[in-house]
């Protein structure tokens, strides 16, 4: 099973929530500015609606409860704005619900007039109301001296373009930006130089107003969609501000490194302002710098491969989950961390990996692969390697553990190929290679011989399919007896009836975790919540 692009997940965010679910379960009950709607009157309503936003929902939804107390008070909110919020139980409009094509619990919807389009906010009070209203603006909204003010106030992040008239250059990147980014950001332009100069800003130049550090941004070079688009996204986050699960997609939007400082007290989080925010304000831009309560979230820490002391600091990549942690024998100081995030840009630092050791007896049929291991065995060019990602406590791969086996008897006279397992959990994968970044358990990959060209196993977990997959794939030649397949195929049916039973095992996990996991950022549908836990388990989050 795969899962989608990166999510974030502390691992005590869950646990931090249960008392809200909890009290989400009663949110609804006496007055309620949300509009329930049923098949018979849902057409009727979205099409009276200039702006509206319809939740459909599965009253069993953990994702759905956490959601509902938050959504109550942005329907408060917003209807004095003539923005109305509804929602629809689909376990009572089922047929409503596939008409609209819902994926899964809580899906969220816009619908202008009747007409439907992607919601792509949060699911907190604070961002639902931000992104409705956004959609009632122009895209690029036109600004005078009765309105800059209030409108620089009206938004968390509010970005200002001021140039010359409607007709330059500069004034088509803002409009371009803002047709891309209206959902993220909201966007003004004014074309008065005095009005300019009052916000200190030369034209053409922009300004983003954000309600943090301090208060404002200034950007003054040369305005292109992608410097522009760096420079608001680098400014619409704090320099150092403390990081959970509740605000992790406004730092993750950036696509920068995170650089995490852990603290257990009030006074290890002062001392580490002190001494990070300078060096936060030299590398604005090129790394998120986070504070993170370390008695709250210390497994993250065990996945930057830190020890449990602290503060402790550390950078990881998102794109590929590369840890630096910080050597925590050192004190952080601004110039400690300074030198430490100088080097890191300049990529004169390895990143560090977690790894089993190497097994001093490796010599069976699969070959267990550790990560100090890993690039030597794998992009070994005179030899075909097939290898499995596996999570010890992984159903499917318990039931595919006897087939791989068989897998690396019928081939194991081959020399020239290598069938080996890791386990992705104790050990890191020590390759920026997007295809090998593990999401989903198991997982099984083919390098092959001579270019390392990397395929991913998609097939059934069948002994033939594995071997023809092999075959197929390999630059060296595979032997083997074909009859040594012959025991395998008379018990597909009990293959099967693992498969199936691992099958249910897992739905009834989604089940339960749909019922009980409170995580607001997840917009997959619930039944895929046991991979997406297996993801967090590998890379607690990110």
């Amino acid at each position: 099973m795969k899962v989608s692009a990166v999510r974030f997940m502390l691992s005590a965010v869950a646990a931090l929530a249960v008392s809200g679910a909890a009290a989400a379960a009663d949110a609804g009950s006496g007055d309620s500015d949300v509009k329930v709607l049923t098949t018979d009157t849902f057409k009727e309503w979205t099409a009276a609606q200039e702006l509206a936003l319809v939740e459909f929902y599965a009253p069993w939804c953990g994702h759905c409860k956490s959601l509902a107390p938050e959504y109550e008070k942005a329907a408060t909110a917003l209807k004095d704005e003539g923005i109305g919020l509804a929602k629809v139980d689909c376990t009572e409009e089922q047929a409503l619900c596939e008409e609209m094509e819902v994926p899964g619990f809580p899906t969220l919807k816009i619908f202008r007039n009747g007409a439907p389009a992607a919601y792509n906010g949060t699911r907190k009070e604070a961002g639902i109301v931000s992104y409705m209203r956004k959609q009632l603006l122009p895209p690029l909204s036109t600004l005078d001296a009765d309105s800059i003010d209030k409108f620089a106030k009206s938004d968390r992040v509010v970005v200002v373009g001021f140039v010359e008239d409607d007709g330059a250059a500069e004034h088509a990147v803002l409009d371009e930006l803002a047709k891309e980014l209206r959902d993220e950001f909201t966007f003004g332009v004014v074309t008065d130089k005095e009005l300019a100069a009052k916000h200190g800003v030369t034209v053409p130049g922009v300004a983003v107003f954000k309600e943090f550090d301090d208060g404002k941004d200034v950007f003054g070079d040369e305005i292109t969609a992608d410097a522009l688009r760096a420079f608001i996204k680098a400014s619409s986050i704090p320099l150092l501000g403390e990081i959970s699960g509740e605000n992790y997609s406004l730092y993750a939007q950036t696509g920068l490194p995170f650089g995490f400082a852990f603290f257990n007290s009030s006074e290890t989080r002062a001392e580490l302002e002190k001494q990070l925010l300078p060096v936060a304000k030299a590398h604005k831009g090129a790394i998120n710098f986070v504070l993170i309560d370390a008695d709250k979230f210390a497994s993250q820490a065990d996945h930057l491969n830190l020890e449990r002391s602290w503060p402790a600091f550390a950078i990881q990549r998102q794109a590929t989950f590369d840890k630096y942690p910080f050597p925590q024998d050192k004190a952080i100081t601004e110039d400690s961390i300074a030198q430490f995030v100088d080097e890191f840009v300049a990529g004169s630092i390895e990143p560090s990996y977690k790894s089993e050791p190497i097994p001093d007896k490796n010599d069976a049929a699969v070959f267990t692969l550790v990560s100090k291991q890993f690039n030597e065995v794998v992009f070994d060019k005179t030899k075909d390697v097939l290898v499995e990602f596996y999570a010890p406590w992984c159903g499917h791969c318990k039931t595919l553990a006897p087939i791989y086996d068989k897998l690396g008897t019928v081939l194991k006279d081959n020399a020239n190929l290598v069938i080996a397992k890791m386990d992705a959990i104790a050990n890191d994968v020590p390759s920026s290679e997007p295809a090998l970044q593990v999401y989903g358990f198991p997982t099984i990959v083919f390098v092959r011989a001579e270019d390392n060209a990397i395929v991913e196993y998609n097939g059934n977990r069948s002994l033939e399919s594995l071997v023809d997959f092999i075959e197929e794939n390999a630059a060296n030649k595979i032997t083997y007896n074909r009859a040594d397949l012959v025991d395998d195929e008379a018990d597909d049916e009990d293959d099967e009836d693992h498969e199936a039973e691992a099958k249910r095992d897992v739905e009834e996990d989604a089940k339960e975790d749909a019922k009980e996991d409170v995580d607001e950022d997840v917009k997959e549908d619930a039944k895929e919540d046991d991979v997406e836990d297996a993801k967090d388990d590998k890379h607690d989050e990110l």
